[in-house]
C-alpha cells in the first residue's frame, strides 16, 4: 500500500518545531497586547473577488499563486493568500468603524500561495500580522515599524536591517509610472519574461524583481521619492524622525515597493542576510486606499505581516517545554493511587506524565531522563503500605521519602 505523504509545499510542525511555533505565537500575543492590540480571526477562505480587488489583478499573487476553486454553490472561492484584505473585509462588513475611532488588531494563521517550494517559502505558510485602521499619523507608521522590529528582537533574532521607502498616493504613482515606463521601454527586450509583462500591467513591480540581470538593467531607473508631493514628503520625513526617536536604525531603499497593489505612502521591510534570497522576515506599510477599493470608505490604515517559518529558521534560543513530574508506579497495587495523585496534580496546574502499563524501575528512569523531567515520584508496594512515596529531584539528583499527603504541599 502506498504511503500518503504531505502535499508538496506543505509541512508538518511537531516536536521541537512546534515548541518554536508556540513560543513565537505566545510572544506575539504578549508583546502586541502591550500596544493595545486585540486578536482577530478571519475565515481561511474568502470570495475570490476580495483578493482581485484588494491585492490587485496585476500582481503575481492574483495572476499566478492563488488557490481558487468553484464550490458547490457555484461561488468563486480562494484560500487566503494574505491576511490584510480579510481583516479589512471584516472591518467593513461589521461596521467596526462606527464602534471605535481606531481599531488595532493582530492575527496569526495559515496562508496559501502556489509558489515554488524552497527554504523559507512554502505553499501553505503561517503568518503573524498586525493591522491598524482609522489613523493616518506618520507617528503611527514609525511606532508600528518599531513594534515589529522590537518584536523580532524580543524573540532573539539578530543581524536585522530595517529598510523603508515611500510610494506616495495614487496621483504620485501615476506620475511616476509614466516616467518609469519611459525608462523601461527601451530596455524591455533585455528584461526577464515576467518583467516584460509587468511593464504593461504593473511597472513598479519591475523594481522588485529578484532576477540579477533585471536588477542591473534597472539600477539607474528613476526613483519614486522624487515624485512625492510636499505633503507626502513631510509625512515621510516625520516617519524617519520618529524612527530615530525610537532608536531604530534604518536604511532608505528607493527600490522598495512591496508586492501588493494596495500600498501607499510608507512601505518597509525588515530583512536578514541569514536566509539567502528569502531574506525578508517582516514587511508592510500604509494602505489608505484599500478601504476605498473594498468598501468606498476613506479610512486610513497601516499594518505588517511576518512569516512564522522564516522566524523559526532564525530562532536560536527558545524555552524548551519540559515536564514537571513523572510518576513511576511499581506493581498493580500502586496503580490506582498513582493515577489519583497524577489527576490531582494536573488539576492544580502541574504537568504530569504517567505510564499506563506496569514497568520496571530502570525503564521508568530511562523514560524520565528522556523527557527532561524535573521530579520523579516513585511509588512501590512497600511505600504504599507505609503511606510514603519517594521524591527524586532530577535537577540535583537528590531524593527523599515523603508522605503521600505531603505531595500537594510540595508542588502546589
Amino acid at each position: 500500500m502506498k504511503l500518503i505523504k504531505a502535499v508538496r509545499g506543505t509541512k508538518d510542525i511537531f516536536g521541537e518545531e512546534s515548541q518554536k511555533y508556540d513560543f513565537i505565537i505566545k510572544t506575539a500575543q504578549d508583546f502586541f497586547s502591550r500596544y493595545g492590540y486585540t486578536s482577530i480571526k478571519t475565515p481561511i477562505f474568502e470570495e475570490t473577488e476580495l483578493f482581485k480587488r484588494g491585492v490587485g489583478e496585476g500582481t503575481d499573487i492574483v495572476e499566478k499563486e492563488m488557490y481558487s476553486f468553484v464550490d458547490r454553490g457555484d461561488r468563486e472561492i480562494t484560500l487566503r493568500p494574505e491576511g490584510t484584505a480579510p481583516v479589512v473585509r471584516c472591518y467593513l462588513e461589521n461596521k467596526i468603524y462606527t464602534k471605535e475611532e481606531v481599531s488595532r488588531f493582530f492575527y496569526f494563521g495559515s496562508m496559501f500561495r502556489y509558489e515554488r517550494p524552497q527554504a523559507g517559502r512554502q505553499r501553505e505558510f503561517n503568518q503573524i500580522g498586525v493591522e491598524v485602521l482609522g489613523e493616518s499619523s506618520p507617528t503611527l507608521d514609525a511606532e508600528i515599524i518599531s513594534m515589529g522590529y522590537n518584536f523580532l528582537k524580543k524573540l532573539g533574532l539578530k543581524d536585522l536591517e530595517v529598510r523603508i521607502n515611500s510610494v506616495g498616493d495614487r496621483e504620485t504613482r501615476t506620475r511616476y509610472r509614466s516616467r518609469l515606463v519611459d525608462f523601461l521601454m527601451p530596455i524591455k527586450e533585455e528584461l526577464c519574461d515576467d518583467c516584460k509583462i509587468r511593464i504593461e500591467k504593473n511597472p513598479l513591480r519591475v523594481l522588485d524583481c529578484k532576477n540579477e540581470n533585471c536588477k542591473e538593467k534597472t539600477k539607474d531607473a528613476p526613483v519614486i521619492i522624487d515624485s512625492l508631493s510636499d505633503e507626502e514628503r513631510k509625512h515621510y520625513e516625520t516617519v524617519k524622525k520618529y524612527l530615530s526617536l525610537f532608536d531604530i536604525d534604518f536604511k532608505e531603499d528607493a527600490r522598495l515597493v512591496r508586492g501588493l497593489d494596495y500600498y501607499s505612502s510608507t512601505v518597509y521591510e525588515i530583512v536578514t542576510n541569514k536566509l539567502g534570497a528569502q531574506g525578508t522576515v517582516l514587511g508592510g506599510g500604509r494602505y489608505d486606499n484599500l478601504l476605498k477599493q473594498l468598501g468606498d470608505k476613506d479610512i486610513p490604515a497601516f499594518g505588517f505581516a511576518a512569516g512564522v517559518e522564516r522566524i523559526m529558521m532564525l530562532l536560536e534560543e527558545y524555552p524548551k517545554v519540559g515536564t514537571d513530574i513523572y510518576i513511576a508506579w511499581l506493581g498493580e497495587e500502586t496503580k490506582d493511587t498513582a493515577f489519583k495523585i497524577a489527576n490531582g496534580l494536573r488539576l492544580e496546574g502541574k504537568s504530569v506524565i504517567i505510564e499506563y502499563e506496569n514497568r520496571s524501575l530502570k525503564s521508568h528512569m530511562k523514560k524520565a531522563d528522556k523527557i527532561n523531567v524535573k521530579y520523579v515520584l516513585i511509588l512501590g508496594e512497600d511505600e504504599l503500605q507505609k503511606g510514603k512515596i519517594l521524591l527524586k529531584n532530577f535537577t540535583d539528583r537528590t531524593q527523599e521519602e515523603i508522605s503521600v499527603v505531603e505531595i500537594y504541599d510540595r508542588f502546589i
